[in-house]
């Protein structure tokens, strides 16, 4: 059975933004970024979905969302100040009160029937070594690998959930524990074969290197996705308008 529960806005004398400024982006913008500055009274983003601040916000995947306008996928821009101190993980409230404010969201959570994927060790064993200590978290990308430092499991699925050949929650169930360095294989979205033929010799480098599956991308490493069914909360969206002028 379907559960239906109200979504809940914060309460008056919750922590709020005192000032927020939310703008289209500047047209041909190519980096997206959103972080809390040092000291903890401004957050900003930079050519941003407000799918991703939505996701940002209450920690679904887009598969999760229902109901959502077609402009969803709008990039947009936000400078957003608070006389109290926030950290990133203190940003759910604010930002909920945000999109009530300034883009009228009306919504309500679902209990429904979906697919999660287990990330877990493959029978071979996981290819990951251990971080030297002090290792912070970072990723380089070439045109044919990802090396990634620092890396804990239970980031590491939550990143991999956002790949649109998964688009749905993974959990970690590797018994991991700690950072791990390792490289996988650079996943394209593509096909050598389905290349234009003015295609620039990069583009086909890139292409005829990489994996096209996050599953190949993980076994790569000795872990595997192991789809399994269990009931899950979706957002229903009855209400939401383009954010409101500064």
């Amino acid at each position: 059975m379907m559960a239906i529960c109200c979504l809940w806005f914060p309460a008056d004398g919750a922590s709020v933004f005192d000032v927020a400024s939310i703008k289209p982006s500047k047209p041909g913008a190519q980096r997206a970024s959103c972080k809390v500055l040092p000291g903890g009274h401004l957050f900003v983003c930079h050519n941003v979905t407000v799918e991703l601040l939505l996701r940002l916000t209450l920690s679904y995947v887009p598969a999760a969302i229902k109901g959502a306008p077609s402009w969803l996928g709008d990039l947009y821009d936000v400078d957003a100040r608070t006389e109290s101190e926030i950290t990133e993980d203190e940003l759910a409230t604010p930002m909920l009160a945000l999109f009530r404010d300034r883009f009228g969201l009306v919504a309500h959570e679902e209990t429904v029937q979906q697919t999660v994927y287990i990330l877990e060790q493959a029978k071979s064993g996981a290819i990951l070594n251990p971080s030297a200590p002090g290792t912070e978290y970072s990723f380089t990308r070439s045109d044919e690998k990802v090396v990634v430092k620092g890396e804990t499991m239970e980031h590491f699925s939550g990143l991999l959930g956002r790949r649109p050949d998964l688009n749905a929650l993974v959990i970690d169930k590797t018994g991991l524990a700690g950072k791990f360095d390792f490289t996988f294989p650079y996943i394209s979205a593509g096909n050598p074969r389905d290349l234009p033929a003015d295609a620039t010799p990069e583009i086909v480098k890139r292409t005829e290197a990489a994996v096209t599956s996050t599953f190949d991308a993980v076994g790569a490493i000795g872990l595997r996705l192991r789809p399994e069914k269990r009931d899950g909360t979706a957002l229903v969206i009855e209400q939401l308008h383009k954010p409101t002028e500064n």
